[in-house]
This record gives structure tokens, sequence and C-alpha cells, in this order.
């Protein structure tokens, strides 16, 4: 993808987050990927849980897709 898209696309998520009360922690250089925290009233877009496991620890994962852009709630 070319910069000039990735970086649209991380301001779209940027400010559809920052919009509805979440917070933005960080954002992937290279691919459009956003890093936040959900609003106190819960993530208003869809959210697909993800489980992870290594050795005996689950980790669970949970993702967004706002306009073309992966959001990791945190």
């Amino acid at each position: 993808m070319q910069k000039q898209t990735v970086n649209c696309l991380h301001s779209r998520a940027r400010m559809e987050i920052q919009t509805h009360g979440g917070r933005v922690t960080g954002w992937h250089p290279k691919l459009p990927i956003v890093y936040a925290i959900a609003p106190l009233s819960g993530p208003l877009w869809p959210v697909v849980e993800v489980a992870e496991k290594s050795g005996s620890v689950v980790k669970t994962t949970r993702t967004s897709n706002i306009d073309g852009c992966t959001v990791i709630w945190r």
C-alpha cells in the first residue's frame, strides 16, 4: 500500500475513535492498523475476538474494522 493511502486510513479511523470517546494509543507505520482504548460505553463497532494459545496461556485479542483500517482494542 502507498504511504498516503495508509495515512488516510489511519486518520479516518483515529477521527472515528476519538469522536466517540475512545483513545488512540498508537498505529503501525506501514500497515493500516491502529491500537486504541475503547470508549467507556464499549466499542460501537462490530468486534471479532481472536483467541491465541501459547502453552497453557490463552490470550484474547479484540479487533474491529473501521473504514478499511484494522483496530486492535487494548
